[in-house]
């Protein structure tokens, strides 16, 4: 591993506040002190340290003592984007400054003197746009280079910018930006829906021009629109990079909003920039040769934070893809040879539940520290670093948007205690108080910061006389500013976050603002009041889910109808990230004897918890009344009524999958959050349960249970079951042989991505007789190979199989070869050797590794029960019976294990998917003895077992690889 460097940044910066105040300051937590104690003399010391260009004065540091109104560096002038990009003594002009990755395109690459060449080419541009100091612009884009270049030039002009991601609605969108009264629309519509940019430009009526970033055709609005490329096109990249004062609004950001609508706070250019060099340097150590990269989005406040790295002289990594397994963001991470990588608690589980081992996949030789943020970092998780990443630090960090930067987070010089951030940001007094504003050590508090720092937001918009801003942070301890967030500190500095005390969710690591639900529900007519909490999900250690509390209007009642209504608005008029996992009906919410809502008490009865502010509830019985409704809606939902026949079976088999309480006839499955592992699932039932076999592609055309109903007697009424047509095409057909449930939806991805000119013919076959008993590999083989020899009489042939369908395959190929019959192609697609084939050293192997797995399992529940919250015992409930679902495929898994598969002496294509890597060490021995020549390829995913929720080989994330490695193996 990369080490950093020799003496940190830190040791350096303390020796020049040792010579300044003439004090050591090498004694544990000795400079933060210095640093809180002499706030003048430190922000001045860390001002000249860093050497930012500036002009004014800087005589004056700092106005006054209270935290609420003391401003910093009132006579002092700098501009953000020369800060950034200004020529450094080991960072010039020829230095690496942005790489932006593309799931899409290749990536894009500039260099410092580039990135000043691109940005000052813009600001020329937006100033013949009409753009000028003190404009606001709001930005609707992933995270591009262009992005950057387009935000770095209004900061370089004076006007403040405020992003958004492209995903977020047009309510959301407008709920924020209607607040920035923006001159200039900046828009990125390859991700944007045209009627969002349609409504978007509707609810801003201060709006001047719209610029485009993508290249599509412009649209016809009421407004001027131009196309960045165009605009910029021979534009002179300007020389003039004003300098603004000290608090010029620099980035509008929005709060999570707990209590209304997200409050627009302005955070000045000053602040951000000392702030952002403060941590960059001193506490990541970053400079010059170093390559971050912060996964986010740019509707988070670390898009602005990784940007301002940029002033360290180091390298910044921007993606705008998705996450499409564990391996992607270290792979990213290995390709561009990050050095700090930043990601989130919720990835970091989703790698390790996965069993992903990122240093055995990529060169990781650079990473030299790993940064955590978003939610609460788990012992567990510095463990799993530490083991498949390598000895690297890991640092968890939290701060929010309200201060641009962090409260905690990580040291060079300080060590990695698990479960905990190492120290306190240097210049902002941090501390624990109990709810007299005492400080606690050792036990949790609230967090509070008690001086003045540089990075407090200038003020919020709409908020003329400060009174919402003095609501939202001063309020409750006068004389400090109280940030929301539960935490408590040991006597080394070191702190573990406990979550929020107030009511913004944290619903694995992505924060939602209730307020947004709140205002969308005003729109039902049926719902009075309403209050979203988080709830643990237990079957998910680390993972949480959202409950939708709702206080129904007289005459209402929480039927199927209504909570598709709730669902279907939230999603439409907010995001996918607003449905709730659970609706609950309740009588009244918790109030304290005030009449404050009180979000923490009604969490603390989702989740089981002891009622922690119980004595200041004015009605504290309704939390009896929360527990049991929660505990009642989250049992299986009544079947539907099924006297109207199939659409009455069908909808009962809908609402068993999704999980919802009714099913009306125009249901549309995204609207109710359905999946698409979830489409396989309900065709799955309808074959079993109806013996109606539905394609997905039909079940596509018309996603309802009124369609679905359609489709089921279509496939009842239709001819007996044959080879099926999936592709058409010419000459020798390719064979797909049925899953586990027969069925053959699981290959609509490949099917499609398969380059090829060849038919693709699936072959329908009962893996049941008469009488319910599952039939034998050999016999379905037998009826296989029928169906094959009467397709295509002659050799050689082309078998494809899936898990169960390869080993039906396998055994129709052993049977042509043994008639003499020529197999040009057979492909296996991580199908595991049946229990039968194996060695007994093989089968011991399996043995253990399940006892691995299951003890794994009850050490990680154990130390859950240790260290967790106490909660009452729950009643225990008897154990379920399989789902017919399950019940099938533990059928097919019998009689698969059973099956002892004979000799085939030709070559056999063995697509291994990479999350089966570990059983495959155990078992592809078996496949080996067997085959004459097994050539082994691997590809991205998981094997995708009824009870693996990970993200499967044939999944539309991974499909394509997996199309492109079988197509090229076609004979």
């Amino acid at each position: 591993m990369t080490l950093a460097p020799a003496v940190p940044q830190l040791a350096r910066f303390r020796a020049r506040c040792e010579e300044v105040t003439g004090t050591a300051l090498d004694a544990p937590g000795a400079l933060h002190a210095f640093s809180v104690d002499r706030p003048e003399l430190f922000w001045r010391t860390l001002l000249d340290w860093t050497e930012l260009p500036w002009s004014g004065s800087a005589d004056t540091v700092l106005t006054g003592t209270d935290v609420e109104t003391a401003r910093f560096f009132p006579d002092l002038r700098l501009n953000y984007a020369e800060v950034l990009l200004r020529p450094l003594d080991d960072a010039g002009d020829d230095a690496p400054a942005l790489t932006a990755v593309h799931a899409d395109r290749p990536a894009e690459h500039w260099t410092r003197g580039e990135l000043r060449d691109a940005v000052a080419r813009t600001v020329t541009a937006l100033r013949r746009l009409g753009l000028a100091a003190g404009d606001r612009v709001v930005l609707i884009a992933a995270n591009t280079g262009e992005t950057a270049v387009v935000a770095l030039a209004v900061a370089a002009i004076g006007a403040a910018v405020s992003t958004a991601a492209p995903d977020m609605g047009a309510a959301s969108l407008l709920g924020r930006f209607a607040q920035v009264e923006p001159a200039l629309l900046v828009l990125d519509r390859r991700a944007v829906p045209d009627d969002v940019v349609g409504e978007v430009v509707a609810g801003l009526p201060t709006l001047r021009r719209v610029l485009l970033i993508d290249d599509r055709p412009l649209p016809e609005l009421d407004l001027p629109v131009d196309r960045l490329a165009d605009a910029a096109a021979g534009a002179e990249p300007t020389t003039e990079w004003p300098r603004h004062a000290f608090d010029t609004p620099l980035f509008v950001m929005f709060s999570s909003g707990t209590t209304g609508p997200p409050k627009a706070m302005v955070h000045g250019v000053g602040g951000t920039v000392l702030e952002h060099v403060k941590e960059h340097r001193l506490h990541v150590d970053l400079g010059p040769g170093d390559t971050l990269y912060f996964h986010t989005t740019t509707a988070w406040m670390m898009w602005n934070w990784q940007l301002s790295a940029l002033a360290t002289g180091a390298a910044v990594v921007v993606y705008d893809g998705p996450v499409a397994g564990p391996e992607t963001l270290w792979q990213l991470a290995a390709d561009h040879r990050v050095t700090v990588f930043g990601t989130s608690p919720a990835y970091l589980q989703l790698c390790q539940d996965a069993g992903h081992r990122p240093a055995e996949a990529g060169d990781l030789s650079r990473l030299r520290a790993v940064l955590s943020t978003g939610a609460v970092l788990h012992d567990w998780q510095f463990d799993w670093v530490a083991e498949t990443v390598g000895p690297v630090p890991v640092q968890s960090v939290s701060g929010g948007t309200d201060i641009i930067g962090c409260f905690v987070l990580g040291a060079p010089d300080v060590p990695v205690r698990r479960g905990r951030c190492q120290t306190r940001s240097l210049g902002l007094d941090v501390a624990a108080v109990d709810e007299d504003g005492t400080e606690v050590v050792g036990q949790v508090g609230e967090l509070v910061c008690r001086r003045p720092f540089p990075s407090r937001p200038v003020g919020f918009l709409r908020d003329p006389d400060g009174s919402r801003f003095h609501a939202a942070y001063f309020a409750d301890h006068p004389g400090m500013w109280t940030h929301g967030d539960l935490i408590e500190f040991d006597p080394d500095g070191s702190s573990r976050l406990h979550g929020r005390s107030d009511g913004v969710l944290n619903i694995d690591g992505l924060r939602i603002g209730p307020s947004e639900i709140y205002t969308v529900l005003r729109q039902l007519p049926e719902v009075a009041d309403a209050m979203a909490v988080e709830q643990r999900d237990d079957g998910r250690p680390g993972g949480t889910r959202m409950v939708l509390l709702v206080v129904l209007r007289p005459g209402a009642r929480l039927d199927g109808g209504l909570d598709r209504t709730i669902r279907r608005t939230l999603r439409r008029e907010a995001s996918a990230a607003h449905v709730p996992s659970l609706v609950v009906a309740v009588g009244e919410l918790p109030l304290t004897h005030n009449g404050k809502r009180s979000e923490r008490a009604a969490r603390d009865a989702v989740n089981g918890d002891p009622i922690a502010n119980a004595v200041a509830l004015r009605n504290p019985g309704c939390l009896d009344e929360i527990r049991r409704a929660v505990a009642e809606a989250a049992a299986v939902p009544a079947a539907p009524d099924e006297d109207d026949g199939l659409p009455g079976r069908v909808a009962r088999i809908w609402c068993e999958v999704l999980g919802v309480r009714s099913a009306a006839p125009d249901d549309d499955w995204s609207d109710l959050g359905g999946t698409s592992r979830q489409v396989l699932s309900l065709l799955r039932r309808v074959r079993l349960e109806l013996d109606a076999d539905v394609p997905v592609q039909r079940f596509a055309e018309d996603p309802t249970p009124a369609g679905l109903a359609r489709a089921a007697e279509a496939a009842l009424t239709a001819a007996p079951a044959g080879v099926a047509v999936l592709r058409a095409g010419e000459g020798r057909p390719v064979f797909l042989v049925p899953d586990a449930w027969g069925q053959l939806n699981l290959y609509a991805g490949l099917v499609d991505r398969l380059a090829t000119t060849r038919p693709v013919l699936g072959l329908r076959l009962p893996l049941r007789d008469a009488a319910g008993r599952h039939r034998t590999i050999e016999e379905v083989a037998a009826d296989a190979l029928e169906q094959v020899r009467g397709a295509q009489p002659e050799g050689p042939h082309t078998l494809l199989g899936y898990s169960f369908g390869g080993l039906v395959a396998y055994d129709v190929a052993t049977r042509l070869r043994a008639a003499g019959e020529d197999v040009g192609c057979l492909g296996l697609l991580d199908v595991r050797p049946p229990r039968a084939a194996l060695s007994r050293w093989e089968t011991e192997r399996v043995r253990w590794a399940g006892r691995r797995a299951t003890l794994r399992g009850a050490l990680q529940a154990a130390l859950h029960r240790l260290t967790g919250p106490r909660r009452p015992a729950a009643p225990v409930a008897a154990p379920a019976a399989p789902d017919p679902e399950l019940r099938f495929f533990l059928g097919t898994q019998e009689v698969s294990e059973a099956y002892r598969p004979g000799r085939f002496d030709g070559p056999v294509d063995y697509f291994l998917a990479e999350g089966s890597r570990a059983a495959a060490r155990r078992t592809l021995g078996a496949w080996r003895r067997r085959v004459g020549e097994l050539r082994v390829v691997e590809v991205p995913g998981y094997h995708g077992d009824l009870d693996d929720e990970r993200i499967g080989m044939l999944s539309d994330r991974h499909v394509g690889t997996l199309a492109a490695e079988v197509s090229a193996a076609l004979d």
